[in-house]
């Protein structure tokens, strides 16, 4: 917040990204969801594992969208970290030209957390990631 107040467009310059995993039988993934229920505070919602799929990565700014990449494997750090080097970093450059002031936000996910991927976020975007 405090740098919304020091820089009114920083709005401008942040890359909001995440992946999602859809299963081909339909399931959908609810992780990220939350249900507000006052009739029945105890909802059960079946899970189900190793369905075929596939994890597609997005990202989206102020001035436009990055991606989609579909990932043929299981993210790991190993496959983001080669997402970001070599399809999100040149299609960033491409969005903003060389403006070093870019942030690049994800979440907490594991792969996103990985060392090789950590050292390259700092050499890339240094003081300027959020995850």
């Amino acid at each position: 917040m405090a740098k919304c107040a020091d820089n009114v467009e920083i709005a401008h310059k942040i890359v909001w990204s995440d992946e999602a995993t859809f299963k081909l039988n339909g399931t959908i993934n609810r992780h990220n969801c939350t249900y507000w229920c006052p009739s029945n505070l105890h909802v059960t919602i079946e899970r189900h594992v190793n369905l075929p799929g596939v994890t597609v990565w997005c990202g989206i700014s102020a001035l436009g969208i990055i991606g989609p990449f579909f990932f043929n494997e299981t993210v790991n750090g190993e496959s983001y970290l080669n997402l970001l080097q070599e399809f999100v970093g040149p299609q960033i450059t491409e969005m903003f030209g060389e403006d070093s002031d870019i942030y690049f936000q994800q979440d907490g996910a594991p792969p996103h957390y990985h060392r090789d991927v950590r050292a390259y976020l700092d050499a890339v975007f240094p003081d300027t990631w959020i995850g």
